[in-house]
């Protein structure tokens, strides 16, 4: 399980939430505005209220969705950075696609000694023909 602190800023309403020692954006959870501070390790922990009532200990904590909301603001954070990616993927040029294919130089030094030059024009010709001038 999680380790999450939640703390509110009385003065300016302002909050931080961490969650397993990573900051994020505490502006998506809606505590109740007498929270001061929420720490939770593992399956325990503690509500501070900042309007004299007594703290208070908890063993669950889902209600207020920090752990769920985060996951699901991350997989959307990890969505759109694969989406990123495919689409530069998608539009690389053909002479980016080659050159992500052509063997490294030690391989096609390798492939003159051993199949001369015709066997490495050959290689290198397969790529080429992959990936043609558009």
């Amino acid at each position: 399980m999680a380790k999450i602190t939640y703390i509110k800023d009385g003065e300016n309403s302002k909050s931080q939430l961490i969650l397993d020692g990573v900051q994020v954006d505490s502006s998506n959870y809606g505590v109740a505005s007498n929270i001061h501070a929420i720490q939770w390790e593992g399956s325990k922990g503690t509500i501070e209220y900042n309007d004299g009532t007594d703290n208070e200990d908890i063993t669950d904590i889902s209600s207020y969705g920090f752990e769920a909301k985060h996951a699901t603001e991350k997989q959307a954070i990890a969505d759109a950075k694969a989406k990123t990616e495919s689409d530069r993927i998608a539009n690389r040029t053909y002479a980016e696609k080659r050159s992500d294919e052509y063997p490294s130089i030690e391989d096609q030094l390798d492939d003159i000694y051993h199949n001369g030059v015709d066997g490495w024009k050959a290689t290198i010709k397969t790529v080429k023909d992959k990936y043609s001038k558009e």
